[in-house]
């Protein structure tokens, strides 16, 4: 398989990985915070379980819709990764060839 490909797919593949393992530990965070606060334990914050501390945590439950949906979203954040290091690759590659090959005018 060609170096390039290997690269840009080395590289999505790790943007990926990243991206899930931050999504899956942000995710446990969130919902050990939650059931700190859940006294009945039906995972959500209900009115009677509201006070001072809570009050963040019921505005990011709000916030929070798409954590879940992080495994679609990543795809083309790591594509466009993979993408940008298979043509850095390519350029430098590139570039080296073009200093291996230069014609020295020069007498």
């Amino acid at each position: 398989m060609n170096r390039i490909l290997k690269v840009g797919i080395i590289t999505t593949i790790l943007i990926y990985c990243c991206g899930l393992s931050y999504a899956y530990y942000s995710n446990n965070k969130f919902k050990e915070q939650v059931a700190f606060y859940d006294k009945d334990n039906n995972g959500i914050i209900d009115n009677k379980e509201i006070n001072e501390s809570s009050i963040t945590i019921v505005k990011q439950m709000s916030k929070r819709k798409t954590t879940e949906q992080a495994v679609v979203m990543l795809i083309p954040v790591a594509l466009i990764f993979g993408l940008f290091a298979a043509g850095a690759t390519f350029l430098l590659k590139k570039m080296k060839r073009i200093d291996r090959e230069e014609i020295n005018y020069q007498k």
